[in-house]
């Protein structure tokens, strides 16, 4: 039996209307996009993300507002080079532990160990924040939305040697709560509540989703 490529009408719509852009330059969220079958373009943003996080009432407000100054940063600096209209994707995800306090990158091999053994046993969140911004038709001004998802996760107890065994692989490094799930973590991870793709990064069907309502809106 032949078999068709999974592309729905909104989706089809998206790639035929849109040059789509990833603001981000990370290869798991790239992977994930990927399997959506379109053709996009990848533009890292260049924004710092040092948002004062004291301004923030809860860290799902922080992690949305610094997806869309990545989706801001980029279309700034490619918009009036594309031939057709934009549809940029910013994204950005954080830890927030037991405390409430946000994790993200670690800056050193002990930051990643201390982060580790202050999860250990605990339960922590991960929070994903989506912005779009799209060109509108006959608009003066892009369209811009935003959302966010989160996921919990349960940590087995580790103990130092775990720890400095999995610092040493460097997989901590470059990844928000110092772990990759979807790697070597998922063996001292002990449960998630929710979606397993927002924990790798970015979550797929929130932004499917997206996409269905924005076709529905006829925006796309």
């Amino acid at each position: 039996m032949e078999h068709t490529k999974f592309k729905p009408a909104f989706v089809s719509a998206l790639a035929e209307k849109f040059n789509v852009v990833l603001a981000s330059a990370s290869p798991r969220r790239r992977e994930l996009l990927s399997r959506l079958d379109i053709d996009f373009q990848v533009y890292p943003s260049e924004f710092a993300e040092d948002l004062d996080k004291t301004q923030f009432a809860a860290a799902s407000d922080y992690v949305v507002e610094t997806a869309v100054h990545k989706a801001r940063d980029v279309y700034k600096r490619i918009k009036g080079g594309s031939a057709k209209p934009l549809f940029v994707i910013g994204s950005d995800t954080v830890v927030v532990n037991s405390n409430g306090t946000i994790l993200e990158k670690p800056t050193s091999d002990a930051d990643a160990a201390a982060t580790l053994k202050g999860l250990s046993g605990r339960t922590n969140t991960v929070y994903t924040g989506v912005c779009l911004i799209v060109d509108v038709p006959g608009g003066l001004e892009p369209q811009l939305i935003k959302t966010v998802e989160s996921t919990e996760v349960v940590f087995d107890e580790l103990d130092d040697a775990v720890v400095d065994a999995y610092v040493s692989t460097g997989e901590p490094h470059g990844k928000a709560g110092s772990y990759a799930y979807q790697s070597l973590a998922g063996f001292f991870v002990h449960e998630i509540r929710g979606d397993y793709y927002n924990v790798v990064g970015f979550p797929c069907a929130r932004f499917f989703r997206m996409l269905r309502d924005l076709h529905q809106q006829g925006i796309i």
